[in-house]
């Protein structure tokens, strides 16, 4: 009998487990070698071209209107364009007037500040002969980094012979307005990606940098943690876009080894841990969200230590030690479902999921008590419910409140910890007041068929013909064979009782089925992203159970593979932001009309 033959033979059921062996989960040094070589090329292709790392710093916030600031170039110049850097703040107007001689001014643009410019470079193009160009405060509440003119076809800035203050610039102003033209290097002709934020990081990268300044945050609709995780990449870059992103950057590159980790400790092969790897590092929207400042990609890691240390306490059994041993899983679970849920409240969904494994571990647990004659398993039993009220109540909930402390330290509201309740109602009442149609928003039932992608980045002033955007939106074979290998791996798993896609099963269902339910009207396919990596433990999964079978099996793993690779390499422009044709992106990237980019 070969060994095909002696799996079929053997069905694995719930309260036993083929995949109980503590030798087969140690790492060997061909382990280390490969999560070595997978972590680097995550990191090289989440870092390369991640952003400038440097920005203007400085800023001018005139405190009433009326406040004015002159620009001399010295001479007449032709002024084709005009580039704004707004920071925290941004409301308010500005009028910028032109005058060739000083004395006789006309309107060149009026300026209205808004929050979804923050950290970005706004152009305004009109064109216009002038020596002089005045900014006019008419509403206060913008801070102003940098301005720079510019004549067409020239991409370096129109030098700035002097920079006057009005006689009505007011004291209580904040910086010069010698700060907005004293970091000329730095504005660029054509903002980008790479010189300022797009999509949500207005406000997840934009807190983290309130916190680190103790600014009034004005983002706070999600909890506090993942934003003060950014925050550590502002303080080691200042608020740079390199900055900005650096921390998302790193904890996307170490998903990479978490991940295999976790593979590794499932699968117990180094094999299938390599492919899982392997394909979270060739799956798109790990690597758009590793290479943007979001907290999401904070977020599912936390989620994927939390469920991995929950299966493994379902294999641990209480004999020779195990009893403390399983107990430290259920510490190591408890502590990343709260720092997930003080990411992002949807996080909290997959609680349900680790209550419903954690039954189904202790059933085992009582069942395997009574066969072996175990007379303390009642006591143990009685313990791990009163541990679990520590490590799965308490211990979040100290997490959780814990994360809030940069979020009190920046708010010039007289709060304190006993406002937290206030601040979790605010949360809820804004998330399901959420109605405002949004063009990228899609329904929960779309998200595995990837039908609507977000556009996180659209490039403008391209050349003719050119075409640049950023979106999350994954490698449609991972998406779309793993969608397949789950419901496969969910009819043949339930027949054989298998753990692995018991836990992955639960795992999926308790971050997917609550959307269903959720009060909040307008959603969006990064919804979804806590359920990617466990897509593609199904169709390791499923491949492993191929080979098992089939002498094709491994040749069907490495085509999967090689495809997978295919299609990264494929929809690489799409995930990093490189310009592409229009041409190309109509015809070969837009493979649905639905997918609007």
């Amino acid at each position: 009998m070969d060994y095909r033959e002696s799996y079929r033979s053997s069905p694995v059921r719930w309260g036993t487990s083929s995949y109980d062996n503590r030798e087969n989960r140690r790492w060997g040094p061909l382990d280390i070698l490969l999560v070595l070589v997978l972590t680097t090329i995550s990191a090289l292709i989440t870092f390369h071209d991640l952003g400038n790392r440097s920005a203007p710093q400085t800023f001018w916030m005139p405190a009433k209107a009326g406040d004015t600031l002159t620009v001399d170039f010295g001479e007449a110049m032709q002024v084709d364009r005009v580039n704004l850097y707004e920071g925290p703040g941004a409301k308010g107007d500005t009028k910028i007037e032109s005058s060739k001689d000083g004395q006789n001014w006309e309107l060149y643009v009026e300026v209205e500040h808004k929050t979804n410019r923050v950290f970005t470079w706004k152009t305004e193009e009109k064109t216009v002969e002038a020596r002089f160009m005045r900014f006019t405060t008419v509403k206060t509440g913008y801070r102003l980094y940098e301005a720079a003119f510019f004549t067409k076809g020239n991409s370096n800035p129109i030098p700035v012979a002097e920079v006057v203050s009005g006689n009505h610039n007011s004291a209580d102003s904040q910086g010069s307005g010698l700060n907005v033209f004293d970091e000329q290097d730095l504005a660029p002709y054509r903002p980008d990606y790479r010189n300022g934020m797009y999509f949500d990081e207005i406000y997840h990268g934009r807190t983290a940098y309130e916190f680190v300044e103790l600014m009034e945050p004005y983002e706070n609709t999600h909890p506090p943690l993942g934003k003060v995780i950014l925050a550590i990449g502002v303080k080691m870059f200042d608020m740079t876009p390199y900055g900005w992103r650096f921390m998302a950057g790193v904890v996307g590159t170490l998903m990479v080894p978490i991940f295999y980790a976790a593979a590794r400790g499932m699968f117990q092969r180094t094999r299938y841990a390599f492919i899982a790897a392997l394909l979270l590092v060739l799956e798109g929207f790990h690597l758009v969200h590793s290479r943007s400042a979001n907290v999401d990609i904070i977020g599912v890691t936390f989620t994927i230590v939390m469920f991995y240390a929950m299966y493994r306490y379902g294999e641990t059994k209480w004999g020779n030690g195990g009893f403390k041993r399983s107990l430290g899983y259920l510490a190591l679970s408890g502590a990343f479902f709260g720092a997930a849920a003080a990411v992002k409240w949807n996080y909290l969904y997959g609680g349900a999921g680790l209550a419903i494994l954690l039954l189904f571990a202790l059933v085992r647990r009582w069942r395997e008590g009574r066969l072996s004659g175990d007379y303390d398993t009642l006591r143990r039993l009685v313990l791990t419910l009163m541990a679990c009220v520590v490590l799965f109540v308490a211990v979040p909930a100290g997490i959780y409140t814990a994360s809030y402390e940069p979020f009190l330290k920046a708010t010039k509201a007289d709060d304190s910890y006993k406002d937290l309740w206030k601040y979790q109602k605010d949360m809820y009442e804004y998330h399901k007041g959420v109605k405002e149609e949004h063009p990228y928003a899609s329904k929960w039932y779309t998200w595995p068929l990837m039908l609507r992608p977000v556009w996180y980045y659209g490039g403008k002033d391209l050349e003719q013909g050119e075409a640049q955007s950023i979106a999350a939106i994954g490698n449609p074979l991972i998406w779309w064979g793993g969608l397949v290998a789950m419901l496969a791996s969910w009819w043949i798993g339930w027949r054989k009782r298998d753990r692995v896609v018991l836990t992955l099963a639960v795992a999926y269902l308790s971050f997917y089925v609550p959307w269903m339910i959720a009060p909040r009207s307008i959603t969006f396919l990064y919804h979804y992203f806590p359920m990617v990596p466990l897509i593609i433990l199904s169709i390791v999964w499923m491949l492993r159970w191929l080979e098992e079978r089939s002498y094709e099996g491994r040749r069907i793993t490495l085509a999967f593979t090689v495809a997978a690779a295919a299609l990264f390499i494929w929809f690489y422009p799409i995930y990093t932001g490189v310009t592409i044709s229009r041409e190309w992106m109509n015809f070969a990237i837009r493979w649905l009309p639905s997918w609007g980019f």
